[in-house]
Formats: structure tokens, sequence, C-alpha cells
């Protein structure tokens, strides 16, 4: 089980990346007529397959799927590498911001101990000059 977000983010990039085609193919829907069961109303079902460049030879990966189903599964198949990229780069920036935050946060208790002592200086001087001062 991942432990933090990254390597959950790292988790699904390993899963997707065994999945066909990744890396080489798009997955692409395709539309066809199923009869096969009881006649509905409509009948176009999706296909949905693993496709190179040259578009030959095409791997089926799904059947029977709705037309939102197919398009989901393809788009989200597609996406996954830029998401999972973009989701490390907001956790790299998210902690660049914790470190600056903490790092303004040190020496501003820096600079609060230094005024603390510099007052404490101050409070500490006599309010006559030293040759008004006879012994």
């Amino acid at each position: 089980m991942a432990t933090s977000d990254a390597e959950f983010f790292d988790e699904i990039y390993q899963l997707w990346s065994m999945t066909t085609g990744a890396g080489d193919r798009y997955w692409m829907p395709e539309e066809f007529d199923d009869r096969s069961g009881p006649p509905t109303p409509t009948p176009l079902r999706f296909k949905l397959y693993a496709v190179a460049e040259d578009e030959k030879p095409r791997k089926l990966i799904a059947t029977g799927l709705d037309e939102r189903d197919a398009e989901f599964i393809s788009g989200l198949h597609g996406a996954v590498p830029d998401l999972i990229r973009a989701l490390h780069e907001a956790v790299a920036e998210a902690e660049r911001v914790d470190y600056d935050r903490d790092s303004r946060e040190c020496r501003i208790a820096e600079l609060e101990l230094e005024l603390s002592e510099l007052k404490q200086v101050i409070s500490n001087l006599s309010q006559e000059p030293p040759w008004h001062q006879r012994g």
C-alpha cells in the first residue's frame, strides 16, 4: 500500500504501464451494431481497441460498452501519464512552498529574538549621559 501521495501516483502509473499498448498505442472506441441480445431501442454498442500509429494491428480491449463508458475509459487511459506528471509536479511545488514557509518562519523567529535582545539593551541604557554623573 502506498504511504505517500507520490507513491500512490507511482502505483497508478505502474498499473497503467502494464495495460495493453501502454506507451506505444492509444485506445480507441469503435461503434458496432450489437444485435446479439434481445431487441433494444439502441443496439449500438462500442468496442475498445488498442491501436498503433499505423492502426495495424489493432488489439481488442473490451466490447459491449456504451458510448460514454468507452469514451471515458479511452480518454482516461490516454491521460494517465500526463495526469501523473502533473500530480508529481503539484506535490513537488507544495513541498517547495512548505519549505519556503518554514524557512520564513524560522527567520521571523530569529529576528524576533534579535529584536527582544536589542530592546533589552536599549532598556538598560541610562537616560542621563555619562558626563552628567559625578562621583
